[in-house]
């Protein structure tokens, strides 16, 4: 049983967790609160970035004196391996605290349910599963880079209420308001990297920069471009603007762009061509971002992109962006053909959340590929 304290200092937990978005990668986001043996906050604290000390070794030093005998409430299982820093569980045990409250367990296979076994051996009192749905929500992009090795990719759209994403002509600015443009330079500030392909760069010539008051010099997410050819047309603000750019071609086409390589921040990287469809192999390209460092990718492109991502089952999330306007059947689709030939093998999604936007809606949700 868990005490209302415990559940409060629980939601505190989460809560502190949140503030290691971005940075702890591949690392999870852990927070920890420490009750004194009278059930009150004695200490505090979280995961702060990679390599950094624990959630637990913080909340521990918080507390200070106040931590033996008293209660630890943390969001993940601690962790019971030596990496870049010890184990927490040698802390936990050597402080004193009598009971450990867990949210859920820690899917890494160095861990994963041996850190619950070291705490009880010590005599240390567990109870796990407090708050647990909101915890795995928490460390999804975690839990996903566990089992897959790669990036988690976010699929942003801005539609029609017909399912269009630009008029017969090309044109789509603005379909989305201005609420929901805000929206979404703040969902590219809290990615690691921005993803578009390269025929939304001939057409728009985006930049997609994060342009937010706060964004400081030299915080842009990574921008990747994706092309079968290398070509680019004339569009160059993407390339020009501060900040990493990456260049995903086929091997081969490298060497026939090196005017992009002279050009500061932009990177070449090359990847077997796909096998089925024409342009790179997407599944290596995520499991090299992953590999730098890239918890989550945001997708910006047009149908050709989107639909590949969706038919290699890549997309893990989407964030639709529904506008009030009907541009009919003349105007682009946001998905070209997915070979979904009955309403049985429909693309799903779970935990779904539905919100205004200005005069827009919001729909996200984790992407279902097929039903279990």
């Amino acid at each position: 049983m868990v005490s209302k304290a415990e559940t409060r200092a629980m939601k505190k937990a989460l809560k502190l967790a949140l503030h290691g978005r971005g940075s702890t990668f591949p690392n999870p986001m852990v927070g920890a609160v420490i009750l004194d043996r009278d059930g009150n906050h004695a200490g505090d604290g979280f995961h702060r970035k990679c390599g950094a000390p624990h959630a637990e070794v913080i909340a521990i030093a918080s507390a200070g004196d106040a931590a033996s005998g008293g209660t630890m409430v943390v969001t993940l299982e601690p962790c019971c391996h030596h990496g870049r820093t010890g184990p927490c569980t040698d802390e936990i045990i050597r402080a004193g605290i009598s009971r450990v409250v867990i949210a859920m367990t820690d899917p890494n296979p160095r861990v994963c349910g041996d850190g619950i076994k070291q705490l009880e051996a010590a005599g240390i009192e567990v109870e796990t599963g407090l708050l647990s749905e909101e915890a795995r929500e928490l460390n999804r992009v975690y839990q996903h880079y566990l089992e897959t090795s790669r990036s988690w990719v976010t699929l942003k759209i801005a539609l029609s209420l017909d399912g269009r994403t630009a008029a017969a002509d090309g044109s789509s600015r603005w379909i989305s308001c201005e609420r929901s443009r805000r929206r979404v330079q703040r969902m590219r500030a809290s990615a690691g990297a921005v993803l578009t392909g390269a025929g939304t760069v001939r057409e728009d010539d985006p930049e997609l920069t994060v342009r937010l008051p706060d964004t400081m010099s030299g915080s842009q997410p990574v921008r990747i471009v994706v092309s079968s050819t290398g070509d680019f047309g004339e569009s160059w603000k993407i390339f020009r603007n501060p900040g990493r750019v990456i260049i995903a071609v086929p091997e081969g086409i490298a060497a026939h762009l090196t005017e992009y390589t002279d050009l500061p921040g932009v990177e070449l990287w090359e990847f077997p061509a796909d096998s089925v469809n024409q342009g790179i192999d997407l599944t290596s390209l995520f499991e090299r971002t992953a590999l730098e460092g890239i918890s989550s990718v945001l997708c910006e492109a047009g149908s050709d992109l989107s639909t590949r991502l969706l038919k290699a089952e890549l997309v893990d999330s989407v964030s639709i962006f529904t506008a009030p306007v009907i541009l009919g059947s003349e105007g682009r689709p946001a998905f070209k053909l997915l070979g979904i030939d009955s309403i049985e093998n429909a693309i799903r999604l779970d935990n779904v959340s539905s919100r205004r936007s200005g005069s827009d809606f919001l729909t996200e949700g984790n992407v279902v590929y097929r039903a279990d």
